[in-house]
C-alpha cells in the first residue's frame, strides 16, 4: 500500500508543477491567486500520500488563503492584515501539532514567507519573493522522498532565476546599444553636426533610463515592497 501512496505522492506532485507552471505566463494576479488555489491543493496532496502531515495541511490551509486574497482581489480591495495574521498563527498551531522531524520548520517558514509576499500587488515581485522559499523547499522534498514535489519547486526557482538573469541582461544590452549608436555617429559625422548627434543619443538614453527607471518605481520591474508591517525597506534586483 505504500508504494500506491508513493505513486499517488508523485502525480499529485506531477500535476502541480503543471498548475505552477502555466501560472508564470499569467500577468495578473488575480490569474496566479486562482491558479495557486489549485496548485496547493495538489501540492499539499502529494506531501499528504508520503506522510509528511505538516507540510501537506499547511499547504492545503494556504489554499483557504489564497481563496481569501483572491476574494479582496477581485473587490480591487486589500486583504485585512487580521486575516494574514490569523493565518500564520495557524499555520504554527499545525506545524507544532504535526511535528514530525526538524525539518519541518521548513514549509512552516515557507507558508509564513508567502503570506506576507501575497500583499505585494506585482506579480513578479512576488515571484522573485518565491526564489529563497523554494530553494529551501527542494532540500525538503528530497528529505521525504517528495521527488515530484522537489522537481516542481526546483523548475520554479530555476525560471525565476533566468528571469532575473534575463531582465539584466535586457537592460545591459540596452544601454549598450545607445552607447555604441553614439560611438557610431561621432565617428561618422563632420565635427559641425557632432553637438547634435550627442544631443541625439543622450535623449535616447534618458528614454532607456527613464523608462526602466519608472518601472522600478511602480514595482514592475524586479522591484518589490515587502508589506509595511513588516518594516523592511524597498528592495531591487536592478
Amino acid at each position: 500500500m505504500s508504494n500506491v501512496y508513493f505513486i499517488f505522492a508523485q502525480i499529485f506532485g506531477g500535476i502541480a508543477t503543471l498548475i505552477l507552471c502555466l501560472s508564470y505566463v499569467v500577468k495578473s494576479k488575480k490569474g496566479f491567486l486562482l491558479l495557486g488555489i489549485f496548485g496547493d491543493i495538489a501540492y499539499g496532496m502529494s506531501f499528504l500520500f508520503v506522510g509528511s502531515w505538516s507540510a501537506g495541511v499547511i499547504a492545503l490551509l494556504s489554499c483557504l488563503q489564497f481563496f481569501f486574497v483572491y476574494f479582496f482581489e477581485k473587490k480591487n480591495k486589500t486583504m485585512p492584515k487580521i486575516i494574514a495574521f490569523l493565518f500564520i498563527v495557524i499555520f504554527i498551531g499545525v506545524g507544532s501539532l504535526t511535528w514530525n522531524s526538524a525539518w519541518d520548520i521548513i514549509p512552516l517558514a515557507s507558508y509564513i514567507w508567502y503570506t506576507l509576499t501575497l500583499y505585494i500587488k506585482d506579480v513578479k515581485s512576488i515571484r522573485l519573493m518565491y526564489i529563497l522559499p523554494n530553494i529551501l523547499l527542494v532540500v525538503y522534498d528530497i528529505m521525504v522522498m517528495a521527488y515530484a514535489s522537489a522537481f516542481e519547486d526546483g523548475i520554479e526557482a530555476l525560471f525565476l532565476g533566468i528571469m532575473i538573469i534575463l531582465d539584466f541582461i535586457k537592460v545591459t544590452l540596452s544601454k549598450r546599444k545607445v552607447i555604441a549608436n553614439l560611438k557610431a555617429q561621432i565617428v561618422n559625422k563632420s565635427k559641425g553636426t557632432i553637438f547634435c548627434s550627442l544631443q541625439s543619443a543622450y535623449s535616447q538614453l534618458r528614454k532607456v533610463n527613464n523608462y526602466y527607471m519608472s518601472k522600478i518605481a511602480k514595482n514592475q520591474w524586479n522591484t518589490f515592497s515587502i508589506p509595511s508591517f513588516c518594516k523592511f525597506s524597498k528592495v531591487s534586483f536592478y
